[in-house]
């Protein structure tokens, strides 16, 4: 079937672990997965949490970029606020912020023991978009799959919402190439308007 595919991931979570003990670390970790979790305002299905990332995903054609922007930036900000109030309640000092990835495609469902699993190779293929090497932490990255599907160019975006992007693409091993932008979750607070073609 077709849908997209949605990841959360938390920015600076190696670092954070690394960093803080252990037991304190798990509570804290527990609490912002539920944050995210509870502040879903686009309704995504959720099929697993992985770690320091919670893999959604919607049946059928994918959210308009003005209104999943909006959703991301609703998730970000009550992780944000949640955070802090744990930095300021327990007296840490280490930064965690969150990037979400964007992809859309063929997969499907499955279900083991009440859990609802996905498989297919654009699955693979947005756990691969983590590791996309940017040195930005909090950002949503956009496959050209979903922004074709919606009809939609990032230039078009970019100039209604003033966002910032530039385009990047990657072979996977075994898979194809796929291309993707990245758009900062709060690109007034960060750069100009700009789309830089790489």
């Amino acid at each position: 079937m077709k849908g997209s595919i949605f990841i959360p991931d938390m920015s600076g979570f190696t670092h954070f672990v690394n960093n803080i003990d252990s037991e304190l670390g798990v509570s804290i970790i527990q609490d912002l997965l539920n944050e995210i979790i509870q502040s879903n305002p686009l309704n995504l299905e959720l099929s697993e949490i992985e770690g320091d990332a919670i893999l959604y995903y919607k049946e059928g054609n994918p959210i308009c970029l003005h209104e999943m922007f909006e959703g991301f930036k609703k998730i970000s900000e009550a992780f944000d606020n949640r955070y802090r109030y744990l930095k300021q309640l327990h007296n840490i000092n280490l930064d965690l912020s969150l990037k979400f990835i964007v992809h859309h495609g063929n997969f499907n469902v499955y279900h083991i023991s009440g859990f609802r699993q996905l498989y297919g190779e654009v699955v693979i293929e947005s756990h691969r978009l983590l590791k996309n090497g940017t040195n930005s932490t909090n950002y949503i990255l956009i496959t050209e799959d979903y922004l074709n599907a919606l009809n939609e160019t990032a230039s078009d975006f970019i100039l209604k919402e003033k966002g910032f992007s530039y385009l990047c693409s990657d072979f996977f091993t075994g898979l194809r190439k796929v291309g993707y932008y990245f758009f900062n979750l709060f690109p007034n607070n960060y750069y100009e308007n700009s789309l830089i073609r790489a």
